[in-house]
């Protein structure tokens, strides 16, 4: 997939292109794997290209995005896409760094953390629809922290009952590390 921006002199000028991961070598024979992995990537990239579109449209609907969750979902499940292909869930942190560290960090509100900030989305995305509202969005990008959480409903619902009398931050943390471990043990 394309993955950075390099400069490059076109008549004088430097101009900044993408460039893709997998590579052709003038000279070498051009076997079918190189073929496919080109292939992939130019897919993935039309597939993130369509969903940045999607993303924009969103946005529009909301007059503040910041850590507003309903617009965190709704992007998230715009992200969702990644778990069609197996080889797009493999290239999911370098499709967030597209998306939000080169191509629309506008539309992630983060100029700190983009990649984070698309995979909170994707997570977020994850839980069901009725918990949202029962957290507010620092909690809920400290519950995200824990990866697999969304698996967890029973545990989920334990942390949302927390978050009523915990804040964010450390001390939601250590409640989560908690009750995670309290869930293992049993």
């Amino acid at each position: 997939m394309v993955i950075r921006k390099k400069t490059i002199i076109i008549y004088g000028k430097e101009v900044r292109v993408p460039t893709f991961d997998t590579k052709i070598i003038p000279g070498k024979e051009i076997e079918s794997y190189t073929l496919d992995k080109l292939s992939e990537e130019e897919e993935i990239e039309k597939k993130l290209q369509g969903a940045i579109e999607e993303i924009r449209i969103a946005k529009t609907k909301y007059k503040n995005v910041v850590k507003n969750i309903s617009y965190f979902y709704e992007i998230g499940k715009i992200l969702q896409f990644v778990d069609k292909k197996d080889y797009f869930r493999k290239q999911r942190g370098k499709i967030w760094q597209r998306m939000a560290g080169d191509l629309a960090p506008d539309l992630f509100e983060s100029t700190r953390e983009p990649k984070r900030h698309a995979e909170f989305m994707y997570l977020l995305a994850k839980i069901p629809k009725q918990f949202i509202k029962k957290a507010s969005w620092d909690q809920w990008y400290e519950i995200m922290k824990f990866k697999k959480i969304y698996q967890k409903l029973e545990l989920l619902r334990r942390i949302l009952q927390e978050c009523k009398t915990v804040g964010a931050g450390p001390s939601l943390r250590e409640r989560i590390k908690f009750f995670l471990d309290k869930t293992e043990s049993l």
